[in-house]
């Protein structure tokens, strides 16, 4: 059974689908968009469930006045799907693979678009050593 988060937002269930094909539709995960299912909730970060696939983003981290979405057009979002994405994928793949360790950095780079990965500097200090480079 799919867990669903509380406090999720239904009315962007469409926003988080299409993200979520967007991001994987062109990489070797494709067949993954069937297995995983994202939500945006009013939650205060992000967390993916690796026992059932699901994921959720924060609301704030949607919003189009986020500053870093507003300077990005939106690619702030993005990076966060595709971060909670590489958890659930890393795991699935590696079994033990969901930790920001050098096999969730492999999904993440395949997965997120380059010109926002950089974002994950601002949360992992350490992303520069698996090859996260700054903007």
């Amino acid at each position: 059974m799919t867990r669903k988060p509380n406090n999720i937002q239904p009315h962007l269930q469409e926003r988080i689908d299409k993200a979520i094909a967007n991001i994987l539709t062109s990489t070797p995960y494709n067949e993954f968009i069937k297995e995983v299912k994202g939500y945006i909730a009013d939650v205060v970060r992000g967390k993916s469930h690796t026992k059932n696939n699901t994921f959720t983003v924060p609301y704030w981290a949607y919003k189009p006045d986020y500053p870093k979405n507003r300077k990005s057009n939106g690619g702030y979002f993005i990076y966060y799907v595709a971060h909670e994405l590489s958890h659930l994928i890393a795991y699935k793949k590696f079994k033990h693979g969901s930790n920001h360790n050098f096999e969730f950095y492999q999904i993440f780079m395949e997965i997120c678009p380059k010109e926002y990965q950089h974002f994950e500097l601002n949360y992992k200090k350490t992303a520069a050593k698996y090859g996260i480079a700054k903007k």
